[in-house]
């Protein structure tokens, strides 16, 4: 049935392309009649063209996320080059990696390094982001550091996305996909005035996937979801001077997730443990194409999200703009996963019992900025600003093990209860100062201070069932944690531009990042709990923005390195079962990125991206060793040194490519398009111990699409082929938690080729 799929798609792109072949001929003439369109982008907090703003920031319009069939914030890897993305067990231990650097970490009490904003609210942790990408107006991935301007946990980056504003006139739209693997998606939007004063949008979702991963013992589908949404967005004009939106926004997320499949059992510490997992996962059989489980207790990934904001804009007569940004956000989400792999709930000599790994978090976030934009005169501008940030965060976790040993079944087991609040004051100033000759200096300051209050409850003697062990800590001794910290810090940037003419504007840019202190919140003894320090990151950057005469090609290109001083990453704690969070010394990233558009002909656009990144730990001298690590491997007395290694998740080369062929058909009332969608990796490693079995060769992917449309853009018919090479891969590969020496991988949902059908239609 799949090829007879893939033979129907690929009829139509023969038909469409003959079809096309006297419409090109025709349209040969009229080359010169388009250009690029214009790319806005608020990366400075004002209003700025791509072409002109002194930043390395891609951007991607909502057509654009459409045309290539991206949804989803973990889906822009596949359109920006320095953006990856790594799954982990659920959404609060998932990460995007921007240059190489990201924060990958189990504990709630770390910010990210990846700073997600959505329509000018920061979000306070990345599983917050991990959302569907629905009515979108556009997305800015900025890299390096812009602690001065965003200000909380932006010490890589910042993915900021803006959805769509109310239209002034009566508009709508609905959006229909089906695929293989029982997967649907539909998406719906009304906009239009309310009355002479107001307009406004209404957007709603719902999406499902049965889900890709078979569970063999119960037949069970995992890894699927089922998730639903709406935003509404209020848009009041009482008068020409003054502006305010009114967002608020609903997410339900139900997922079968994150189970993970056993890769490769012949690398197991114990050839024993490695022959009896085959016996007991049988008939799932270990490999890098494994996408079976054989699992027995509920694995879940369940959230809920919700957030109101008001922001209002009033323009003085003076020029003067004065923006107030309101928000208030919470977020609630529980998962379990079922980590010993296997379907028995008694333990056996060599493998372990662990069902019960399941964890609640709360999460209640409000953020309040004002800024005022002075007018843009002829030699100087400026942005000044104050923000204030709150969170409270709850977590509480509940975990049990069970192990045979000559005494018997031996069971360990223990719950926590934690939370963490973060509060953040600073204010904040941008300018440019404009030298004439086309040079420009730039630059700002932002002064932060912010507490950070933490506090643990676990008592070792309260376990989860009678005659279990405490686990992890000191049994017989109390993990009552609380306590507070804070910091001052000061970051900025300054740089300069030159516009050589209207076409080429070249810059360079030093900038500072910053990322809170942090807690780990986990099982942990008191003696054995400390702050971790701040992460600071300095950067320096030179770029350069050209477009031809004709506007019909653009280009940008960076280069770039940056230091990461008090780098915060987790190490395992096997005697615990648990990983912690501490400083890992420095690490940096250098390397040069290359974006482009070109629009060959008039029905012709390529779009596409280079990146060289280097992204090593610079200095990690007492590293935990990773499990069998051997003294002539580097481990000595239990710790290595990882100076010189490669960060997590960072290929050296990543390339990005989209093209996108339309079909004008003179004789029929609608046109035809084809597009490309490409991307290809060098090797990466996965694991910042650097187990040499959890690396993953350089892979490609290639995605399809073909369809017709209205040639007044009224509907699109499409269908679309995702992974049509067949290319196998991993979103992670890592060591097993629990069996020593075995590999594991989460195979993401594209990992083999899969067809499905669009029909989006508007008015």
């Amino acid at each position: 049935m799949f090829n007879n799929h893939l033979n129907i798609t690929a009829s139509c792109i023969v038909l469409a392309s003959c079809l096309a072949m006297p419409a090109f001929a025709q349209d040969a003439d009229s080359d010169a009649e388009r250009t690029l369109e214009t790319v806005m982008v608020t990366a400075t907090k004002r209003p700025e063209t791509l072409q002109n703003v002194p930043v390395a920031v891609s951007a991607k319009s909502g057509q654009d996320l459409e045309n290539s069939g991206v949804s989803s914030i973990e889906g822009l890897a596949t359109l920006v080059p320095s953006l990856t993305f790594t799954q982990s067990s659920n959404e609060l231990n998932s990460s995007v990696r921007i240059r190489g650097v990201g924060t990958e970490v189990f504990s709630s009490g770390v910010e990210p390094s990846v700073s997600f904003v959505v329509d000018d609210v920061v979000l306070a942790r990345q599983g917050q982001g991990f959302q569907d990408l629905v009515d979108i107006e556009r997305v800015e991935v900025l890299r390096g550091p812009q602690s001065t301007l965003f200000g909380k946990n932006a010490s890589a980056g910042v993915i900021s996305v803006t959805t769509k504003a109310p239209s002034d006139t009566l508009s709508g739209k609905i959006d229909i996909t089906a695929a293989e693997g029982d997967e649907y998606a539909l998406r719906g939007t009304i906009s239009g005035p309310l009355s002479k004063t107001v307009s406004g949008r209404l957007t709603g979702f719902t999406k499902s996937l049965k889900g890709h991963i078979k569970n063999i013992p119960d037949g069970r589908d995992l890894n699927g979801y089922d998730n639903w949404g709406m935003r509404g967005k209020l848009l009041i004009e009482p008068s020409s001077a003054l502006d305010i939106t009114l967002i608020a926004d609903y997410r339900d997320t139900q997922q079968d997730c994150c189970a993970y499949q056993i890769r490769d059992t012949s690398t197991a510490l114990n050839p024993v443990v490695g022959a009896t997992l085959d016996a007991l996962l049988n008939p799932v059989v270990a490999s890098p194409e494994n996408r079976q489980t054989h699992l027995n207790a509920p694995v879940y990934n369940n959230s809920e999200q919700w957030g109101v904001s008001g922001k209002a804009e009033y323009s003085f007569d003076n020029g003067y703009i004065f923006t107030s940004i309101t928000a208030h956000r919470e977020w609630d989400f529980e998962n379990n996963l079922d980590v010993d792999a296997l379907s028995f709930e008694d333990p056996m000599p060599g493998v372990v019992t662990f069902d019960l790994n399941s964890g609640q978090t709360n999460l209640t976030q409000t953020s309040q900025e004002f800024r005022l934009a002075s007018p843009e005169w002829e030699n100087f501008d400026y942005v000044i600003g104050a923000y204030f940030f709150e969170l409270d965060l709850d977590r509480s976790f509940r975990r049990r093990i069970e192990a045979m040993t000559g005494l018997g079944a031996v069971a360990q087991s223990g719950q926590f209860n934690g939370s963490v609040g973060n509060k953040n004051y600073a204010v904040f100033g941008s300018g440019n100062w404009r030298l004439g000759q086309g040079t420009t200096i730039f630059g700002g300051l932002r002064l932060l201070n912010e507490t950070l209050d933490y506090q643990v409850y676990r008592d070792p003697t309260n376990t989860l069932q009678p005659g279990d062990f405490p686990l992890g800590g000191s049994a017989g001794t109390f993990a009552d944690i609380d306590g507070d910290t804070s910091d001052t810090a000061l970051v900025g940037n300054v740089g300069i531009r030159h516009q050589w003419n209207d076409d080429l504007m070249t810059y360079v840019r030093y900038a500072r990042g910053y990322k809170g202190r942090a807690f780990d919140v986990i099982f942990t003894a008191p003696q054995d709990t400390q702050v971790v320090d701040a992460e600071q990151s300095d950067s320096y950057e030179a770029g350069l923005k050209f477009q031809t005469a004709n506007n019909r090609l653009q280009m940008n290109a960076a280069i770039f390195w940056t230091n990461y001083e008090d780098f915060q990453a987790q190490e395992r704690d096997v005697s615990a079962s648990t990983v912690v969070v501490a400083n890992a010394g420095e690490v940096s990233t250098k390397g040069i990125e290359l974006d482009a558009t070109a629009l060959l002909t008039n029905t012709t656009m390529l779009q596409g991206g280079i990146a060289y990144t280097d992204a090593k730990v610079d200095r990690f001298p007492f590293a935990q060793c990773y499990r069998g690590q051997t003294l002539s491997e580097g481990c000595i007395n239990g710790v290595q040194d990882l100076s010189g290694k490669d960060l997590p998740n960072s290929p050296d080369w990543r390339f990005t490519a989209s093209l996108r062929q339309d079909i004008p058909l003179k004789t029929l009332p609608f046109d035809g398009f084809i597009q490309v969608d490409g991307s290809w990796q060098s090797e990466v490693q996965f694991q910042i111990d650097q187990n040499p079995n959890t690396t993953q060769d350089g892979y490609g992917l290639l995605h399809l699409s073909a369809g017709i449309q209205d040639k007044d853009n009224i509907w699109t018919a499409s269908v679309f082929v995702r992974n049509l090479l067949d290319e196998t891969y991993a979103s992670n590969v890592f060591a097993d938690p629990l069996y020593p020496g075995v590999i594991s991988h989460y195979l993401p949902r594209d990992y083999e080729r899969y067809v499905g059908a669009r029909l989006a239609a508007s008015f």
